[in-house]
């Protein structure tokens, strides 16, 4: 490995700790403070906030990436793509906003917290703003760590000396969601201010190539979120606010193992790019080696968690309203092994290989089998089993996906 690698391993393994302990911290007293009712509330709003956000990233945080690594070198050709990137995601923000006002207007559930999902849509600026991308791109991993971890201190501060009552949810999501707004507006006054690229006005051939470059992995993450986040929807409007902040808070803990686990794929991306423009098994062999060490780490993770279950819950918790959420993390414990596992193979690999008209095809099957399963999962088993779905889903997508890469003779191996 040698030291850039090794530079932007150390820069995002500090990112990934900080977005790894700072929810674990958050969670106990979120839950303890605003009850699992009220806490629901916010992770519903997160929750149906995320597909805009989603629609504003279009792909891009993959498909520039590889763009960046290629004009890394060319100034001007650098600048062509962060200017077409962020002017496209502003014209896709504008376009959210017009849908998330009409669905507010026209669905009573809604427009009981209207307040509180406008509070939360902040996220979607912020993704406009926050060009992780480019830094992924240029492999300067130094610059996403220091503006994402010192805001996340302050909202942890913040949130302890601010929030102390269950009334004070909406106050909650506000610092939240401040402190990443506040993470974005610095990192793009820090691009101009080093003069990283120079002004570039986009045409519409531009955005047009833009969008149709991100298609593959826009429509793979909304495929996602039919089996991610939708869960967390589909619980809202078929449960109440206690049952969703019951789940959440075991999803919760997943979503930030998966979080600490993802700067593996995430530093290894640019880099596997780089070695396939030389050699295909070169490329391969490092993609094997990724896997192989994400999938022993998070193997032994999910054991971890299915093991000491009822103590995680009981120290985070602690309280007999959340129960349950043992059950739910026993069910879910695995999903960070195959989650992290399905996004090596697709992103690290199938994309590099020049096989991303698959992926849409892999996680969409996903994302129609969670669809066609939630709802009566939701009506009959409530939480669990939006667990036992979420679980099964990311199963099928590994059979999936390995599938593909028999099929294209392209050797997986842990070895």
């Amino acid at each position: 490995m040698d030291n850039v690698l090794k530079k932007n391993f150390s820069y995002l393994f500090i990112l990934q700790n900080v977005n790894y302990i700072i929810p674990l911290l958050l969670l106990p007293y979120l839950t303890r403070t605003l009850g699992a009712d009220n806490f629901g509330k916010i992770t519903f709003a997160q929750a149906f906030v995320t597909y805009f956000i989603l629609l504003t990233d279009f792909g891009f945080n993959t498909s520039s990436t590889q763009e960046i690594v290629r004009v890394r070198e060319d100034k001007e050709a650098l600048s062509k793509v962060f200017w077409t990137t962020t002017i496209t995601k502003l014209l896709f923000a504008f376009i959210s906003l017009l849908i998330f006002a009409a669905l507010i207007i026209a669905i009573p559930r809604l427009q009981q917290m209207y307040l509180l999902l406008l509070i939360a849509f902040t996220g979607v600026l912020s993704t406009v703003f926050f060009p992780m991308w480019l830094f992924q791109g240029l492999e300067k991993m130094s610059y996403i760590t220091w503006l994402n971890a010192v805001p996340r201190i302050l909202v942890l501060v913040c949130t302890f000396l601010i929030v102390k009552q269950k009334s004070d949810y909406m106050l909650a999501l506000s610092i939240q969601t401040l402190g990443t707004f506040f993470s974005a507006i610095a990192c793009a006054f820090l691009i101009l201010s080093q003069k990283t690229v120079k002004f570039y006005s986009p045409s519409f051939v531009d955005i047009k190539k833009n969008i149709i470059e991100g298609w593959h992995i826009f429509a793979s993450g909304v495929a996602t979120n039919l089996y991610t986040t939708t869960n967390t929807v589909v619980l809202g409007f078929f449960s109440n606010d206690a049952t969703v902040g019951i789940f959440s808070a075991s999803e919760k803990i997943i979503r930030a193992i998966i979080s600490l686990f993802s700067s593996v794929s995430q530093v290894t991306f640019p880099r596997i790019n780089t070695y396939y423009r030389d050699s295909k098994e070169r490329a391969l062999h490092f993609g094997n080696k990724v896997l192989r060490v994400a999938a022993i780490s998070t193997f032994a993770t999910g054991v971890l968690l299915f093991v000491f279950a009822p103590l995680i819950v009981k120290i985070l918790f602690g309280i007999p309203q959340f129960t349950e959420t043992i059950i739910i993390l026993r069910i879910s414990s695995f999903i960070p092994f195959f989650s992290i596992c399905n996004g090596i193979l697709a992103v690290n690999l199938l994309i590099t290989f020049g096989l991303k008209r698959y992926l849409v095809r892999i996680v969409g099957a996903g994302g129609i089998f969670s669809l066609l399963l939630i709802v009566p999962a939701v009506i009959m088993y409530q939480a669990q089993g939006v667990a036992v779905v979420t679980t099964l889903t990311e199963i099928l997508i590994t059979i999936l996906l390995i599938n593909v890469f028999k099929k294209h003779q392209i050797k997986l191996t842990l070895k």
